[in-house]
């Protein structure tokens, strides 16, 4: 079961040749996911956004008590939570 979700921010320089999109800001932002469940830990990235790094923020809590290889359950619980995504639209 999952224990605890851990949510971090960051941002390194983003110098314009590793951006290939045509949009370049000084800074990269992302969010590092740290989900820790029986003693194992996994890491995941994703956005950094504003939006997006409030939006994880609010649905990590809602997380712990989970298994954390039942994805369908996962889905469901955030599906559930109320809180719309990075993109507005809801869970699921």
């Amino acid at each position: 079961m999952i224990d605890y979700v851990s949510v971090t921010p960051i941002a390194f320089p983003d110098p314009p040749l590793l951006n290939s999109v045509g949009i370049h800001e000084p800074w990269a932002l992302r969010t590092i996911v740290e989900v820790s469940a029986g003693g194992l830990v996994g890491l995941g990235e994703t956005y950094g956004d504003q939006a997006h790094l409030d939006m994880v923020r609010q649905v990590a809590p809602a997380l712990a008590g989970l298994d954390p290889f039942d994805l369908n359950g996962l889905r469901a619980r955030l599906a559930s939570s109320g809180i719309p995504s990075a993109a507005g639209r809801r869970w699921g």
